[in-house]
């Protein structure tokens, strides 16, 4: 039996988000305009590991922005 689930979350926390990068080991997130793949996201951007552009979270909207193509870069996990 499969399972499906659905997660809608918000990130509105620079500390948090900071917090978390360190703790996981990643750069720490830099603040701006960052190019994705289709178009431009503003926000607290994160470099993933083997991903071509950064997740970016719109603090102000708690809105994550990413692109991935469809897990061919990195798979999600």
């Amino acid at each position: 039996m499969s399972h499906i689930v659905q997660l809608q979350a918000q990130v509105k926390d620079a500390v948090a988000v900071r917090a978390a990068c360190q703790r996981l080991g990643l750069p720490l997130p830099v603040q701006g305009k960052t190019k994705l793949f289709s178009g431009e996201a503003e926000g607290l951007a994160v470099q993933l590991p083997e991903w071509v552009y950064p997740v970016v979270a719109d603090l102000t909207t708690g809105q994550v922005r990413f692109d991935n193509f469809n897990g061919r870069w990195k798979p999600q996990t």
